[in-house]
């Protein structure tokens, strides 16, 4: 009978390959999971572009620290491990595609020096197959550099479908609405979402005002004209003026779109 030594060396490589395996089919595992689609809406005002003259050239200044959000946000496990790879946020544009899981989820911002361990915001995203984080800047804060507000709306089909339009208040103010024949009030937080004609929108007056708390007039934030057709969608999102020395209270983002739920692409393996 032959008996065989036993090597260390031997065994901690088996070990570190069993856990290299481990850990990749853990990652595989975490992937498949992450099938739902996130897409972010920061909004807000841009910050004053600004410039000096430095030997004979123009030169922009850097915006303030704070006044603009993370340039670019990804997301990480619930021990701080990123997930995926990161998007870029520019303000009052969509992000490309983040693939998530239902749940809460930790997003870090990626700066020059790379990827943030700090939670800078955490969303919980609902069992939905597409959702839309629309983030603003904390009123109380008055900058992006720790974090924000935010809420997540349904960005599918089922949630958000063909010729509708979509009206999201997340400024603090109350404000008053005029949408084609109808007229109401539209409270901070509130979300209304209405169909066109066949699903489609032509010349559709749409109107949005806020009132002065020094004179108690109605003054108007909004006024423009929806033109849909009826295989798409448009977002309007009312948000806290929050720039330097703004000129009214309220602003808006108002985005169309071809309506289609967002998905995540199938990684080839």
């Amino acid at each position: 009978m032959t008996y065989h030594r036993f090597v260390p060396g031997c065994a901690a490589a088996a070990m570190a390959a069993s856990l290299l395996t481990s850990s990749i089919l853990s990652a595989q595992d975490d992937d498949e999971k992450r099938n739902r689609a996130l897409r972010i809406l920061a909004v807000g005002q841009e910050p004053p572009w600004r410039e000096v003259i430095q030997g004979g050239r123009r030169m922009q200044i850097p915006p303030p620290v704070g006044s603009l959000p993370p340039g670019r946000l990804q997301l990480s496990n619930a021990e701080g491990i990123e997930l995926g790879q990161a998007v870029g946020i520019k303000l009052n544009q969509f992000s490309n595609i983040l693939p998530v899981s239902p749940g809460t989820h930790p997003l870090h911002a990626v700066g020059e020096g790379g990827f943030d361990p700090k939670s800078w915001y955490s969303l919980k995203f609902p069992s939905v197959p597409a959702g839309l984080a629309v983030l603003w800047r904390d009123p109380k804060e008055g900058k992006w550099t720790n974090g924000c507000k935010g809420v997540v709306l349904r960005d599918d089909l089922a949630g958000f479908p063909a010729g509708r339009v979509r009206i999201v208040n997340v400024s603090k103010y109350p404000l008053g609405l005029k949408f084609g024949s109808e007229k109401g009030l539209l409270k901070p937080g509130q979300v209304l979402m209405r169909a066109g004609n066949s699903g489609s929108f032509s010349k559709t007056p749409l109107e949005l005002s806020v009132k002065d708390s020094k004179t108690g007039r109605w003054v108007r934030a909004l006024s423009q004209e929806i033109n849909q057709k009826a295989t798409e969608r448009t977002h309007i999102v009312l948000y806290t003026t929050d720039g330097e020395a703004p000129a009214r209270p309220v602003s808006a983002v108002v985005l169309r779109e071809v309506a289609r739920t967002p998905a995540v692409k199938k990684s080839s393996r």
